[in-house]
């Protein structure tokens, strides 16, 4: 005997869709979905076609309505609408706020202290405490809007795929819509190179920023509407030994790049090295990346540079966090990297992100002509593993409770 999944008839001539409903339930149900989806699929082009605040912020109300009209059929595994209903509601409520935090953020986060003060007396009301914790979780959303978030990749040791994953990770957070600023901190300015910006013919550098000689803007290179870079040269070696004799040029950095604005992630390439220049990028940074191949003596100093992190995270940056590990060039053939990357994940599980960059020779490739691996090969597995690695990267910094 057969019963509809919807309106919990039962029959046993009953006939049921492929959705588990009856005859009339389907009709009535595949009705509504339709008149739903196109008011939403409206919505949609109205938003993508015009620059007016007004219109775009009506329209995410409406698709988040009618989205929520769809949730009942999601809850009981009913096709809808893709995206789905809860990832549409999602997606256009944080298009909905950042249209209005980028317009008006100072009182957007006024109001959030102003309900946290008024609530901390009643924290012994569980309803209270669960509203406390919504409201850290706008704030921390809204300082998404206010502030780029800045990451450092770093790892001492050399030939992990540093360089190329901030340049890749940067191109794919772009490629999401993020504006991205990438920051070259090496001397040997191979993140410069990757671009294909040549660094003799530069006449200011990351190196003359620091030092107080240029602004940002005489110095930032825009390489796309989304991503931009500030590069480096070999003047930057010097920075070594000039910048080390005065404990308060650790912050150099962090004062140069305070006042940028516009850019939703800032993503430092560190030297391979732990020096006054590496000290800059994690006194500077909120959260670290570690970029680890899958190899013994790679494993043998992650250790070292967890004590570095945690050092300037007592002494000197006291938001710094390690945001995760990538396993980077990994190759599931070899043995050595199949029993290293078990280890780690072993030894580091809850620091590890989820994607693996596979060893890959279009990344090599893509460097050496100064481009991005989407610009140069955007269906690799370099391509495939970069866009999966941003996605990552913005879970973990944009999250959302609905």
């Amino acid at each position: 005997m057969a019963r509809c999944k919807w309106c919990s008839n039962k029959g046993i001539f009953l006939s049921l869709s492929q959705n588990g409903l009856c005859e009339s339930c389907q009709t009535e149900i595949e009705t509504e979905i339709n008149k739903t989806q196109r008011m939403i699929r409206y919505s949609i082009r109205l938003i993508e076609s015009t620059d007016k605040k007004e219109i775009k912020l009506s329209r995410c109300k409406d698709i988040i309505e009618n989205a929520r009209k769809l949730l009942k059929y999601e809850r009981k595994c009913i096709p809808t609408i893709e995206p789905t209903p809860s990832k549409l509601i999602k997606e256009y409520i944080t298009t909905h706020d950042s249209i209005i935090i980028k317009t008006m953020p100072e009182k957007v986060n006024e109001a959030l202290l102003k309900a946290e003060t008024v609530l901390k007396p009643f924290t012994n009301i569980y309803r209270v405490n669960e509203a406390i914790a919504n409201l850290n979780v706008a704030k921390s959303v809204l300082s998404n809007h206010l502030n780029p978030k800045i990451i450092a990749l770093i790892n001492q040791k050399g030939g992990v795929g540093k360089t190329t994953s901030t340049i890749n990770l940067g191109a794919g957070l772009a490629q999401a819509g993020k504006r991205v600023l990438l920051i070259d901190f090496d001397s040997q300015a191979n993140l410069t190179d990757g671009l294909g910006i040549d660094e003799r013919e530069l006449q200011a550098s990351i190196y003359n920023l620091m030092k107080g000689e240029v602004t940002c803007e005489k110095v930032l290179i825009h390489r796309s509407d989304k991503l931009s870079l500030i590069p480096s040269n070999v003047y930057l070696a010097q920075a070594e030994k000039e910048f080390s004799t005065d404990p308060r040029n650790i912050y150099l950095l962090r004062n140069a790049i305070k006042d940028l604005k516009g850019y939703e992630y800032i993503l430092i390439d560190c030297p391979p090295s732990l020096g006054i220049l590496t000290l800059n990028a994690l006194a500077a940074a909120q959260e670290v990346i570690i970029p680890l191949q899958p190899e013994y003596y790679a494993l043998k100093g992650i250790r070292k540079l967890f004590d570095i992190i945690e050092f300037v995270k007592v002494k000197r940056n006291k938001r710094l966090t390690i945001m995760g590990i990538i396993g980077t060039r990994y190759d599931k053939r070899k043995i050595l990297h199949r029993e290293v990357y078990d280890k780690v994940c072993e030894s580091l599980g809850d620091n590890i992100f989820y994607t693996v960059i596979r060893e890959n020779i279009s990344l090599a490739e893509a460097s050496s002509y100064g481009k991005t691996i989407f610009e140069y090969r955007p269906k690799s597995h370099g391509a495939e593993d970069y866009m999966n690695l941003s996605k990552e990267v913005m879970e973990k910094s944009e999250k959302i409770v609905i």
